[in-house]
């Protein structure tokens, strides 16, 4: 073959080579931005999914708790709210003046006891809520099973938290259909209400017929128009035991960080043999969810000590009695 006839051959190479460049330079200049755009399309749909389910959990709060505003004035001039104030669960409701050191647990006798144990119980009110997910991942990543004391959601965006909650051997208390102190306590009818109207719902959503209730307030609540001993007798008949807790993380007090949750929470669980630790799953207590991991590791540190979901055999911490 010729001089010239090799130069055409290797132009003609050149010139497919530098086609070849050009149009995969071409396509990648259309595919990257497209796969970008497709990407940032899912990231924002769900970061949007996130935003209306957190908008939609405030709302659900607002209507039951009342204007965040309105509650924080009520704290700062340590008011006790008037009936149609249910917003007050946030610090006046459930920060009852109770001395959880007089509550008799250490002695008693329990089923489940061995020598030496001490029981805790980590229990969330409020769910499900943005959070419930990483609450269960959380528990997941250490082993740990809980109690949720949640409340009637039937958006369909919660069915599966209720189901989860469930599927993953963790317990599903009741903590009141609607949560909205002025109906549950304006009579004994309208608790028994609120009370079988949940506990259908949780039985129809995750085919479990939840046994544990928490008043909202705890039993030592000072919002019911009715006596409390009246309300346990509803519960009682159903079978249904309630629970009030012992050690708080006072998460629903305004100002609560990471840091003073961990130091309510671990701080008081040497005080007893049986703790029932009250925390909230819900829309505006990111910092719960920030330190339950160094929570659950501190628990799992002490000595003689194991975490536990509420049980038949669980002994009940509760403010007020039924005798």
């Amino acid at each position: 073959m010729g001089s010239g006839n090799k130069e055409k051959v290797q132009y003609s190479k050149r010139i497919r080579y530098l086609r070849r460049l050009i149009l995969t330079s071409v396509a990648a200049a259309c595919l990257i931005p497209i796969c970008i755009c497709v990407i940032l399309a899912v990231r924002y749909d769900r970061l949007n999914s996130k935003y209306e389910q957190a908008r939609a959990d405030l709302d659900w709060y607002r209507q039951r708790f009342g204007n965040e505003k309105d509650i924080l004035a009520l704290e700062d001039t340590d008011e006790t709210p008037s009936e149609g104030g249910e917003g007050s669960s946030a610090g006046a409701f459930e920060s009852m003046d109770v001395d959880y050191a007089t509550v008799d647990v250490s002695g008693a006798q329990n089923p489940e006891d061995i020598e030496g144990t001490r029981y805790v119980y980590l229990t969330f009110d409020d769910g499900p809520s943005i959070y419930t997910d990483e609450i269960l991942d959380i528990l997941a990543e250490y082993d740990v099973k809980a109690t949720f004391f949640v409340c009637g959601k039937p958006d369909a965006k919660y069915t599966d938290s209720y189901k989860r909650i469930v599927d993953e051997g963790h317990t599903l208390g009741m903590h009141s259909y609607s949560h909205k102190y002025s109906d549950i306590y304006s009579s004994v009818d309208a608790f028994s209400e609120d009370f079988k109207k949940l506990r259908h719902f949780l039985y129809d959503t995750t085919d479990v017929l939840p046994r544990y209730y928490r008043f909202p307030g705890g039993s030592s609540n000072k919002v019911t128009k009715v006596d409390i001993h009246e309300l346990m007798d509803v519960l009682e008949a159903d079978g249904v035991t309630y629970f009030d807790w012992n050690v708080s993380a006072g998460d629903d007090r305004a100002g609560a960080t990471k840091d003073t949750i961990y130091n309510n929470i671990v701080g008081n669980i040497p005080r007893f043999k049986h703790c029932i630790v009250l925390m909230h799953d819900a829309a505006d207590k990111k910092s719960t969810v920030e330190a339950l991991p160094e929570v659950i590791e501190a628990i799992q540190a002490m000595d003689d000590t194991v975490i536990v979901p509420i049980t038949d055999d669980t002994l009940p911490v509760q403010h007020i009695n039924n005798n």
